[in-house]
């Protein structure tokens, strides 16, 4: 897992910091090699204060081409609120080219959720 995690500039909140994380499916050769998604995510979170991406990393597929090529990319997000996060999500994610499939993984009180990116909306609250 990579980690963009910058103690120089956190995003300011007063609060515990909670987790989520984005999962977006990679097309056979729309690659992301440099991870500029993730860099411009980071970005725009710590510009509007919300909190900021503690890393990434890359899942490989169950390789039944003989090759096992990149699945999709996991994005770890620390964040001030749950809620207010995952409704900027929904709105940059898809024009920083989030691709349908893509969902939002987060917990409230204890129980495991999803919201999936289904082009032109949202499948909000899915039990994961």
């Amino acid at each position: 897992m990579k980690s963009l995690a910058d103690p120089s500039t956190p995003f300011r909140t007063n609060s515990t910091p909670q987790f989520l994380y984005v999962k977006i499916p990679v097309a056979a050769g729309a690659a992301d090699p440099f991870h500029q998604l993730e860099n411009r995510l980071d970005h725009m979170l710590k510009d509007q204060g919300i909190g900021s991406v503690a890393g990434w990393g890359d899942s490989l597929d169950d390789g039944q081409s003989g090759i096992r090529a990149i699945a999709f990319t996991r994005i770890d997000i620390d964040v001030a609120d749950i809620g207010t996060a995952r409704t900027i999500l929904q709105t940059i994610l898809p024009g920083l080219g989030a691709p349908a499939g893509t969902e939002i993984h987060y917990s409230i009180r204890h129980k495991h959720y999803e919201d999936i990116y289904t082009a032109p909306g949202w499948l909000l609250e899915q039990a994961s």
